[in-house]
């Protein structure tokens, strides 16, 4: 945790130029950042590329980890020719009372000082944990390099900055 939070504040002050803080990923912990907007808690995380199932596979195969897809767009699997090698994801919470929003109408956008980039948005649970663990994103190809990821939820926008980072997969 200290070398995560040390790794973070190297990195700003590094890009002190920017608005916004960046933190770095670790492929083995991933990044988490947190933005109140309206009336909503999003929290943002880039981690290492998830496995994904559908409900019949997950009767037939049974996993213990990974992610239940619940509805949205196709999920970008492991196996993809995209080598994806991230799973950028965002938890909605009501900022009031914390549950989890199960229905919101969720945009991700992510640039690297170039064109910006639309996410394929799945709806999906943790394997295991239920409603309470509903959350947007998908798995995608990140070269190592600093991005901008805005997520919009039901009208509500937030920017984060973060720097992704292969490391040792």
């Amino acid at each position: 945790m200290i070398d995560r939070i040390l790794r973070c504040a190297a990195v700003f002050a590094i890009a002190a130029g920017l608005a916004l803080p960046v933190c770095a990923m670790d492929m083995g912990k991933g990044v988490t950042m947190t933005k109140v907007s309206g009336p909503y808690k999003i929290e943002l995380q880039l981690l290492p590329a998830e496995p994904f199932y559908t409900k019949a596979q997950f009767d037939k195969e049974h996993p213990k980890d990974g992610m239940l897809v619940v509805g949205g767009a196709a999920p970008v699997r492991m196996d993809d020719p995209s080598h994806p090698n991230h799973h950028l994801i965002v938890h909605v919470f009501d900022k009031t009372t914390g549950k989890a929003i199960t229905n919101a109408n969720v945009a991700i956008r992510y640039s690297s000082g170039g064109a910006a980039h639309s996410l394929p948005i799945v709806e999906m649970q943790a394997i295991g944990k239920g409603a309470q663990s509903t959350h947007y994103g998908n798995n995608l190809y990140l070269p190592d390099g600093n991005y901008t990821i805005t997520v919009t939820v039901d009208g509500n926008a937030s920017t984060f900055t973060v720097m992704a980072m292969s490391g040792s997969m």
